[in-house]
């Protein structure tokens, strides 16, 4: 950001709902002794200022009612406006106003009065030439050497340059290749024309070579031969704006091209003198040279006005807005004010300077640093930054209750659908009312509510935004099944994202479950199945009653309960053992068994939420075969939608080069016949639409298999959260076996899961310290082999089901454990029977020798004695 800024002098203001841009301004003398502003905006509105700018009391005026001189408006819009000597006999400059289908040349007669109110300006309409096409842009110059006499060049939006010699017309002519107009500019040194082209070139056409190649005819169509140009430059981005300048000493013409990144300067000749890369995005520019030296204003993006000296940035300042075009002007008293004019019709004249300051910073004093006194300071502007950003500081450290609250109503009572779907029989499809409230607990500027589902469930409406809320915003959406497929999960996110009053980002998230009944009916139940799935739980058995209340009407044997989906699909059924505190849920399709098991582990939960050691437990294998089988699929199918786009495109191809030669036979004026370049086209064109058709249908069946890829992760997901695991690790590998699936056009969901499965074989699930020495991937890279990404997926699925089966030994074996030591301590505490009896015996033993060696000994002293 600069210090300084520029300094406005003199301004207006045009009214409202008028609009401008670059070509909307000129700056010329018309005949006069300094310049003239001449504005015009698409309403049609042209206005000619003369600023007169007194200087008193060495302050320069400002708008005086004189100086607008004439103000007139017009039946078409001004797309841009010129000057020159474009009346045969005549030196005077005249003003040319170029419409969409007119272009025409008008003289300003000023008639001195006897005072200055006493002036008489008109704005007389001279000659005008009407055109075919609708106007692009136009320059002027004295085309073919012309001296004392300027011509006029019109663009059109289709590529027709139409010269016109004053009062005459003369030819027309078609540019080559042409897509889309650029900023076109006339060289006179050279005679010849500068303008971009489709392909990001800067390209040169000499007049005479135009001239010969035109036609008088204006439809343009009848060229004899192709234009080729001059010169032309590779510029590697499209054209902003080009100016030319010619040095009065040496007499070298300068084009200056103005890109979107860079600033390009080349000589006549087509060679490039010098180049700067710009660090933000430009508007608009002015170009001047002083002493042989070339400098460019420029306007930025962010309201800045950059003044380079060649490649040198010599000054830098602040403007008020953001203006669409800068001029130099030389007024009567200020020589080199810059004139800028906005989008909306300010039009200000500045200067570059800045306010003096009247502050005189005292001379320094060197004295020691008190560390409390500036601990206490710090401590002040801690709090006053607290206080200034109380918001944002509370709103980045408070939970998300404080902040915002997300309440969720769902009724359970289900009513007939009223959207259209895709389902075969959608006369009886079902939706659920869910009623959203959001409270707002601080300020909010903006806040967006997202609710979001898996397919082949559809949410309707899934956006809802508010500006500046208040009060609760309540919202109501409608929950219903699009597709005769198996639903991976039913449960929603509700996902609020806030923006502050100071402009600091927040997301907030809260998750709820749908209605089984939304998309599962009960059914006759099925003994046996093709994939099973057993759950244990540590509890008592829940009766399927108390589970699903809501289908306490069917069931008829509390032993067992089953459901099918409400469009199509195979029966899921869930059995409870008498003998043992399991469930097996069973089911002839792999796919319908997701959303069962996630619906019975959740209400388990819910059951047992007061018991805090309740644990459902899943000790099998992961179903690895399915899972392979279905990412297969899903590869295949999105493999074959990338060729027919690939196709589809190099089709369009095809088809745009038809066109162009078909364009480049009608310029000529004997054309060869077109029935081979017709049939080829057709044959093209029904290529495309079969291509089309193929595609359509390829991507409805990429839908199909991303559902049943989703389902299949779902299931593996939820059997990871109840298995015996590490928590560190089993949030890692649920986050993993995501259920959502996103396939972008850089990137498919086989490229993440690839390196995904890649990095977990290096890290968590590494079976030695070699493998952890690996090269980790550095970049995801597209999946060409899914061989591969199988081979990983199955290591992975194995290797987590064999880290439970580990755990689960190591559990047995340390209870095992833990009783031996006790029965040790007891034994230590308490001996067996057996070596008590042991005990007393000895003691007995040892008692009678030390009675029998007393007894000796009391023998032998009485002897003695």
């Amino acid at each position: 950001m600069s210090l300084f800024k520029t300094r406005s002098f003199w301004s207006y203001r045009s009214d409202d709902e008028e609009y401008f841009d670059q070509n909307s301004m000129i700056i010329t003398c018309l005949n006069g002794d300094s310049d003239y502003i001449i504005t015009g905006s698409q309403s049609g509105v042209l206005r000619i200022f003369k600023p007169s700018c007194t200087i008193e009391d060495n302050e320069i005026s400002g708008l005086l009612p004189t100086d607008l001189v004439i103000e007139k408006i017009f039946d078409m819009p001004i797309l841009q406006l010129g000057y020159g000597r474009l009346v045969s006999g005549s030196l005077n400059y005249q003003t040319a106003i170029l419409s969409p289908r007119r272009v025409s040349v008008h003289l300003l007669k000023i008639k001195e009065g006897q005072t200055e109110h006493g002036t008489q300006n008109t704005f007389e309409l001279l000659y005008e030439h009407h055109l075919p096409r609708s106007a692009a842009n136009f320059t002027v110059g004295q085309f073919g050497g012309s001296q004392n006499r300027d011509f006029i060049c019109v663009q059109s939006l289709d590529g027709v340059l139409s010269f016109f010699e004053q009062e005459n017309p003369t030819f027309c002519c078609f540019l080559p290749d042409f897509l889309l107009p650029s900023p076109v500019a006339y060289v006179k040194k050279t005679d010849s024309f500068v303008t971009g082209t489709d392909n990001w070139q800067l390209v040169s056409y000499r007049y005479n070579s135009l001239s010969e190649t035109g036609d008088v005819n204006e439809s343009g169509k009848n060229s004899k031969t192709k234009i080729f140009p001059t010169w032309s430059y590779f510029l590697g981005e499209p054209v902003v704006d080009i100016a030319v300048r010619e040095d009065p000493v040496n007499k070298i013409a300068s084009i200056v091209v103005l890109g979107e990144r860079n600033l390009f300067c080349l000589f006549d000749s087509g060679r490039l003198n010098f180049m700067k890369k710009l660090e933000y995005s430009p508007i608009c520019f002015e170009v001047y040279i002083i002493n042989e030296k070339i400098f460019c204003l420029i306007v930025s993006e962010t309201n800045n006005l950059l003044i380079y000296e060649n490649t040198t940035l010599k000054w830098c300042a602040k403007l008020q807005y953001l203006p669409v075009c800068i001029k130099r002007a030389f007024l009567r008293t200020v020589k080199g004010a810059l004139v800028l004019l906005s989008e909306d019709g300010a039009l200000d004249c500045c200067y570059l300077g800045t306010e003096p300051s009247l502050f005189v910073a005292p001379p320094l004093t060197e004295r020691e640093t008190d560390i409390e006194k500036i601990e206490e300071e710090l401590g002040k502007l801690t709090e006053q930054i607290k206080q200034t950003y109380g918001n944002d500081l509370k709103f980045a450290n408070q939970n998300n209750e404080k902040e915002i609250t997300i309440k969720i109503q769902i009724n359970q009572d289900l009513v007939r659908c009223k959207y259209e779907t895709n389902l075969k029989d959608s006369t009886n499809a079902k939706m659920c009312v869910l009623h959203i409230d959001v409270v707002p607990r601080m300020a909010f500027e903006e806040v967006q509510v997202t609710v979001a589902t898996l397919k082949p469930l559809k949410i309707h409406p899934t956006n809802q935004f508010f500006v500046n809320p208040e009060e609760t915003m309540s919202i109501e959406c409608h929950a219903y099944l699009n597709e005769d497929m198996e639903v991976p999960s039913l449960n929603f996110n509700v996902i609020v994202t806030v923006i502050s009053s100071l402009g600091v980002p927040r997301s907030f998230c809260k998750s709820s479950v749908l209605p089984l009944k939304l998309v599962a009916e009960s059914c006759a139940v099925q003994k046996e199945g093709e994939h099973k799935i057993i759950l244990n739980v540590n509890q008592n058995i829940v009766p399927l009653l108390t589970l699903f209340p809501e289908f306490v009407e069917d069931i008829k044997v509390t032993s067992s309960i089953a459901f099918k989906n409400t469009s199509s699909g195979e029966p899921v059924t869930i059995l409870v053992a008498k003998s043992s505190d399991r469930y097996r849920i069973q089911s002839n399709s792999f796919l319908a068994l997701g959303y069962v098991i996630e619906q019975l582990i959740l209400r388990l939960h819910k059951h047992y939420t007061n018991v805090e050691d309740f644990r459902i437990t899943y000790s099998s294998g992961l179903p690895t075969t399915e899972t392979v089988f279905i990412i297969r699929e899903h590869f295949s199918k999105r493999e074959q939608s990338s060729r027919l786009e690939l196709y589809l495109d190099q089709l369009g191809g095809q088809f745009r080069t038809i066109q162009k030669r078909l364009i480049s036979k009608f310029k000529v004026k004997n054309p060869t016949p077109l029935t081979n370049l017709e049939i080829l086209m057709d044959d093209t064109y029904l290529d495309i639409i079969s291509t089309i058709e193929k595609l359509t249908e390829a991507n409805r069946e990429l839908v199909k298999s991303q559902i049943k890829l989703s389902c299949a992760l779902n299931l593996i997901g939820n059997l990871i959260k109840i298995m015996n695991i590490e928590e560190n690790l089993k949030e890692n590998l649920v986050s993993v076996f995501c259920p959502t699936v996103d396939d972008l056009e850089s990137q498919n969901w086989e490229d993440v899961m690839e390196a995904t499965l890649g990095y977990l074989l290096r890290t968590y699930l590494a079976k030695s310290e070699k493998d952890k020495l690996r090269l980790s991937q550095t970049n995801i890279e597209k999946v060409t082999d899914i061989s591969k990404m199988e081979k990983h997926l199955v290591q992975v699925l194995e290797r987590i089901s064999k880290i439970e089966k580990i755990d689960t030994e190591q559990k047995d074996v340390s209870v095992e454990i833990e009783e031996e030591n006790k029965n040790m301590e007891k034994e230590e505490e308490e001996p067996p029977v057996g070596n008590q009896f042991g005990v007393a015996s000895m003691r007995l033993l040892s008692a009678r020798k030390s009675l029998l060696r007393k007894r000796h000994k009391d023998k032998e002293e009485e002897e003695d004695k």
